[in-house]
Formats: structure tokens, C-alpha cells, sequence
């Protein structure tokens, strides 16, 4: 009733399964299947091949020709994806204003203070600044 299989037809379906994979037919499924599928912590297993997914944010401060030479020529299957998102010249602009603002102000509050200013926010202001 509404959609309800009668338990006639659920032992139906199921001798109906068994009789199929007692035949020994194999579905498109069965053949893209890997035998095993092994779940680790760091990596997983699939076959004989071991696979392992870095998630990588951000890039270094000073980029030379070729910075990526040593990880596109590793010496085993590596698969590399680069996810890069135009942004307006704009928006990037003022979250750049935004952000020197907030730089400057955590300079200005350690020097008030009488604390070191953080060579880390220093360099980054710097940085910052040039590329204005």
C-alpha cells in the first residue's frame, strides 16, 4: 500500500539477485570497481597504488622562473590542480586599503604600548605597500 513493497515481492527480488550473480554475469560496474578500496589516515589505497590529496593555500613571498620546476618534474605520477579566481581590480584594491590600515594600526598600538613590533606584520605592511 503507497509504495510499500509486499514481502513477496522483496523475496522475489532478492532470489532474482542471487540467481542473476549465481549466473556469474558481470555488470559494467563490476568491471570499473577496483578489487579493494583501503582507507587511511593519511592516504588511500586503491589496487596496488597509494593516493594522498595536499591542500596547499597561498604562495611564496618571492616567486622566480621555474618555482614549480622540482614538483611538475617529480619523478612519479602527480596530479596538480590550480584553482585561480578573477577578481575585480577594484575589490582587490580596497581589501588591500583594508588591510594596511589594519597592519598599521597593530604597529601603531605595540609601538603606544611599548612592545616590539612583529617583524612578520612590519614585512607584510612593506610588502603591501610596494605593491600599491
Amino acid at each position: 500500500m503507497f509504495g510499500k513493497k509486499s514481502q513477496k515481492a522483496l523475496v522475489s527480488e532478492k532470489l532474482n539477485a542471487a540467481n542473476i550473480l549465481g549466473q556469474g554475469t558481470v555488470s559494467l560496474k563490476d568491471l570499473i570497481a577496483p578489487s579493494f578500496i583501503e582507507v587511511d589516515f593519511n592516504n588511500l589505497k586503491i589496487d596496488d597504488k597509494y593516493y594522498r590529496t595536499l591542500y596547499v593555500v597561498g604562495y611564496p613571498r618571492y616567486v622566480n622562473a621555474n618555482w614549480l620546476y622540482s614538483l611538475i618534474t617529480f619523478d612519479h605520477p602527480l596530479y596538480i590542480s590550480m584553482y585561480i579566481y578573477p577578481t575585480e581590480s577594484k575589490n582587490v584594491l580596497d581589501e588591500m586599503k583594508r588591510k594596511i590600515g589594519e597592519m598599521e594600526a597593530t604597529i601603531e598600538n605595540d609601538i603606544k604600548a611599548g612592545r616590539m613590533v612583529d617583524p612578520v606584520v612590519q614585512v607584510s605592511l612593506d610588502d603591501a605597500l610596494a605593491l600599491q
